[in-house]
């Protein structure tokens, strides 16, 4: 997603959150952002750590902030290193947060009202009921920034002539 809340890119997570599955979003590490936001990322650091990967090199890993500040100690030097958003001085403009780091979670929220619904189908059914509700909110969210003088396209422009465009990418 883009901070703004066009929803990118999307795929099936076959165990919530899993960071084998992350690949599935960046099909090559050039297609990787400067900087990728995920609740996970502090797995997917030591995972990549200890496999000597070196998928996602050029890529900020923080996570989200509320999640920093709830699930990880301040005594935990090896989170506090690679995965504190406030280590990350882009993210933060004149003391405040730039980006919201937690689209994703409402998101998620507004879309697991669907849930009873979506709980009983099959797999193609679930992908392409899915994509039409990222369809339809994407729709939606660029005509409500354009109503308020915003520019979404280019984000979402810049985003698909230049897959490895500087911006900020979170993983919902």
């Amino acid at each position: 997603m883009q901070p703004c809340g066009v929803i990118l890119a999307c795929a099936t997570f076959y165990g919530s959150e899993a960071v084998s599955a992350v690949n599935a979003v960046f099909p090559t590490p050039d297609s990787t952002p400067e900087y990728f936001v995920f609740d996970n990322n502090c797995k997917l650091c030591a995972h990549q750590e200890v496999i000597q990967d070196q998928y996602f090199s050029h890529t900020g890993l923080p996570v989200d902030v509320f999640h920093f500040k709830s699930k990880h100690k301040e005594t935990n030097n090896y989170y506090q290193q690679h995965c504190n958003p406030a280590s990350f001085p882009k993210l933060i403009q004149d003391g405040k947060w730039w980006f919201n780091t937690s689209i994703c979670e409402q998101t998620n929220a507004r879309l697991g009202g669907y849930q009873a619904i979506l709980r009983d189908m099959l797999v193609h059914q679930y992908n392409f009921y899915l994509d039409e509700m990222v369809k339809r909110r994407n729709q939606f969210i660029i005509q409500q920034l354009e109503k308020e003088g915003r520019r979404p396209r280019w984000y979402q422009d810049m985003f698909f002539s230049q897959p490895t465009s500087s911006k900020v990418l979170y993983l919902w």
